[in-house]
C-alpha cells in the first residue's frame, strides 16, 4: 500500500514538473514572438519601403499644407534623413524642421490656432511621449511636434517626422540638410 502512495506522489510531482516546463517554454516562445513582431513593425507598419522622393514628400507636402492652413508667416523649412535605430543605421525617416513667426499680442493663442487649423484638416492629437512641452499631432503616418522657440519667443519651432520606412543608407548624404521653399 505504501509503495502505491509513493508512486502516486512521484507521478503527480512529474506531472507538475512537466506542466511547469511547458508553461516556461510557452512563455519563452511568446516573448520571442513579441520581440520579433515589435522589431519588424516600424519598417512595415504601413507598407513596404519608401523611395527617397516618397519619404520627403510625406513630410514636405504636409508642412506646406500646414503653412497655408494655419496662415504661418516667415516659415522656413529644411529636412534630413535620420536613423530610426541609432545615429546612423537604417531604417530612416525624414525629419523636417520648420520655424515660423508668432503673433506678438498672444503667441500661445497663436499656437493653439495652429493646432486647431491642423485638426480641422484631419490631424489628431497624440499623447506626448517624452515631450515635456508643446503640442503633438499626427496624420497619415506623419508626427508633428511644435512649441514656442525658447531662444526667440517671437517664433515657434515645428518638427515633423515621417514613417520609418526608408531602408537605403543615408549616413553619407551630402548635403545632409536640404532647405525647402514654398
Amino acid at each position: 500500500m505504501q509503495v502505491s502512495i509513493v508512486s502516486s506522489v512521484n507521478s503527480k510531482r512529474s506531472l507538475t514538473t512537466a506542466l511547469l516546463w511547458a508553461a516556461f517554454a510557452m512563455s519563452l516562445l511568446l516573448s520571442v514572438g513579441v520581440l520579433v513582431v515589435n522589431r519588424a513593425a516600424p519598417a512595415n507598419q504601413h507598407g513596404g519601403p519608401l523611395t527617397d522622393e516618397q519619404a520627403v514628400a510625406q513630410v514636405v507636402t504636409s508642412a506646406k499644407e500646414i503653412v497655408v492652413a494655419a496662415h504661418l508667416h516667415e516659415a522656413t523649412r529644411g529636412y534630413a534623413f535620420v536613423s530610426c535605430e541609432n545615429e546612423t543605421d537604417p531604417p530612416y525617416q525624414v525629419a523636417l524642421d520648420m520655424s515660423f513667426q508668432l503673433s506678438l499680442d498672444n503667441p500661445m493663442r497663436n499656437l493653439r490656432d495652429v493646432a486647431a487649423a491642423m485638426i480641422s484638416r484631419g490631424w489628431t492629437e497624440s499623447p506626448a511621449m517624452g515631450e515635456h512641452f508643446g503640442q503633438k499631432l499626427t496624420k497619415d503616418g506623419v508626427t508633428s511636434v511644435f512649441y514656442r522657440n525658447p531662444s526667440d519667443r517671437s517664433f515657434a519651432t515645428m518638427r515633423q517626422y515621417g514613417q520609418c520606412r526608408k531602408s537605403a543608407d543615408h549616413r553619407n548624404d551630402n548635403p545632409a540638410w536640404t532647405e525647402v521653399g514654398l
